[in-house]
């Protein structure tokens, strides 16, 4: 498996107690679709984690991974990203998108010139919005019909006319 075939799904969080629980920050709207998937991974897959426990505690999940014996060991995962399988998720809808479909992609103004290319996606909570390496700095560009011409994933390529304001002289 590769980078390519991972989907980002949860955050590391602090340690609970002394045994090796930890918070997880999930990006999944539902703990029971993170409980379904059956193994997860760092960013390169070089380390896979399995869980032995995975449930809701006071609007916070707490998980117990199967090697994590002590809390030191618990503190040494946190902020660290935690991936699954594509092969877990549903096929996208129209105009529908995972995060690892999307970074990467250039961005290409509708004018022709290339922009840069997606870094991430964050959603700040007004919507989610594209991250881009722009001129050696961040830009965010909304993921809305506003400021998308088209997307297309198999050629890794966002054709964009951003509002007025968001890119430099423009």
């Amino acid at each position: 498996m590769n980078k390519s075939d991972l989907v980002h799904v949860g955050t590391f969080g602090t340690a609970i107690g002394l045994k090796g629980e930890i918070k997880i920050n999930l990006l999944t709207s539902d703990v029971e679709v993170f409980k379904s998937f059956d193994c997860f991974y760092n960013f390169d897959c070089s380390i896979e984690w399995k869980f032995d426990s995975i449930a809701m505690r006071q609007k916070k999940c707490v998980a117990k991974l199967s090697h994590c014996k002590s809390r030191s060991e618990a503190e040494d995962l946190k902020n660290k990203k935690i991936y699954t399988s594509k092969e877990n998720f549903p096929s996208t809808k129209d105009n529908e998108y995972y995060v690892s479909d999307l970074v990467d992609c250039k961005i290409r103004h509708n004018n022709g010139n290339d922009l840069g290319k997606v870094t991430d996606v964050n959603n700040f909570g007004a919507g989610d919005l594209l991250e881009i390496a722009y001129n050696n700095k961040k830009i965010y560009i909304p993921m809305n019909k506003e400021n998308i011409v088209s997307v297309d994933i198999e050629n890794k390529v966002i054709v964009v006319d951003p509002i007025k304001g968001i890119i430099d002289n423009d």
